[in-house]
């Protein structure tokens, strides 16, 4: 392996620079966090919104900023991370703690490194245990883990590089957040009118023409059938055409369950209230597509509203709330009828108020999918870059490198 490195790289075990320790907490008013696949080391407030850890803290461990953390339990699926948001935490005694020697490796280049898809996959080799939710990584088996490392120079420089693709994520990732703050604060404001005399509240089944259950045929993945609806597939707020399934009838019955532009289709029946009533707006599907009964087919009534306005206020106060108050509950589930549908209070101003509304709403929707769009092309090229950087596949111009020679025992 060392003889396809990099002049200057060498093959390390965690070990050389990885030190466990089990430092105890000194002090109970440093924030507590947990390890996350998803997020590395955070916050409990942050992450459960609350405090999940015992009223005694005298036995967890000390973090400081720039140490490590993994959970033996779980670090097969990647839960291990770094302290970067905070100069101290208190973590629980049960996860595996340590430092690392910045003089071998920088902690920058070393957070990217243990989050790379190919280290998860030797993690897994190092989990022991005949319960997957047991499957224990010794600290020992994950110091003699051996990895392709490069000079100080060069690991600077491609923390840095990679940490420009990250700024721009995080940038896009705020945006994000941004927009969408923007468009619910809109859509408040403007909907949530039963506040205010903006315009008058009626009930949904004014300006509903019919209604209509779907279809109880059997389904299963024989694509030859009518592919059909089912409530994953609605709950994303638009249609989910992934894992469909198909259901046999005839023609003339198939018919009875058609959907066209407009078409609104609501969740009946769930185990979460808040997922009752909850709406998708049909657009652009296949003429042939049915749906299932656990879902309920609207047509509006042209003449009175928009399908897209009223898909706009299933998520808003007052409409809502309407349909989750609506809601039964039986044998565990909530369900709702053609008749709860109906009493639902929705706002309903002028038609020509309405596209008004429905185009401003459409304009931040087209923006924020284009910078999700954005966003996943940066995840992608990061991981992409780490990738061939981190495995000497790829290197960096001299010039890059170079200027990073002056820089020892300095992060990136």
């Amino acid at each position: 392996m060392s003889a396809s490195l990099p002049k200057g790289w060498g093959n390390l075990e965690f070990g050389i620079f990885c030190t466990e320790h089990r430092r105890r907490a000194k002090s109970s008013d440093v924030p507590i966090f947990s390890v996350s696949k998803d997020y590395g080391l955070i916050a409990q407030s942050e992450l459960f919104n609350r405090r999940i850890a015992s009223a005694d803290t005298s036995n967890y461990k000390t973090l400081r900023r720039g140490e490590y953390a993994y959970d033996p339990m779980l670090l097969w699926t990647g839960s291990i991370g770094c302290l970067w948001r905070s100069d101290e935490a208190m973590i629980s005694p049960a996860y595996t703690t340590f430092g690392v020697n910045n003089k071998t490796v920088l902690p920058k280049f070393f957070d990217t490194l243990i989050k790379m898809p190919r280290m998860i996959e030797r993690y897994r080799s190092i989990s022991h245990g005949t319960n997957v939710r047991r499957k224990k990584a010794h600290f020992d088996d994950f110091a003699a883990l051996v990895v392709a490392i490069p000079p100080l120079a060069e690991q600077r420089a491609i923390a840095e590089v990679l940490g420009a693709v990250e700024e721009a994520i995080a940038k896009t990732e705020a945006l994000i957040g941004a927009i969408s703050g923007a468009l619910n604060l809109t859509l408040d404001w403007v909907l949530g009118t039963s506040k205010t005399a903006y315009a008058p509240v009626i009930n949904l089944g004014d300006i509903i023409e019919s209604t209509k259950y779907g279809t109880s045929a059997k389904c299963d993945d024989d694509s030859s059938g009518f592919p059909v609806l089912r409530i994953p597939n609605v709950l994303s707020g638009g249609i989910d055409q992934t894992d469909l399934k198909y259901a046999n009838l005839p023609a003339n019955e198939a018919a009875k369950f058609a959907l066209r532009d407009g078409d609104l289709l609501a969740v009946r029946t769930n185990g979460n209230p808040e997922y009752v009533g909850r709406m998708a707006l049909i657009g652009g599907l296949p003429k042939e597509t049915l749906y299932a009964s656990y879902i309920i087919r609207i047509r509006i009534d042209p003449k009175k509203a928009l399908p897209e306005y009223v898909w706009l206020c299933s998520e808003t106060y007052p409409l809502r709330d309407s349909l989750t108050s609506a809601a039964t509950t039986s044998a565990g589930n909530f369900n709702i009828n053609s008749d709860g549908l109906r009493s639902a209070k929705i706002p309903l101003p002028s038609l020509a108020e309405q596209r008004r509304i429905v185009d401003a709403a459409e304009t931040l929707r087209i923006r924020r999918q284009q910078e999700i769009t954005y966003l996943d092309q940066l995840r992608k090229t990061h991981t992409a870059l780490a990738h061939e950087l981190l495995s000497g596949r790829l290197r960096l111009p001299e010039t890059i490198i170079a200027r990073h020679r002056d820089k020892a025992g300095q992060a990136a």
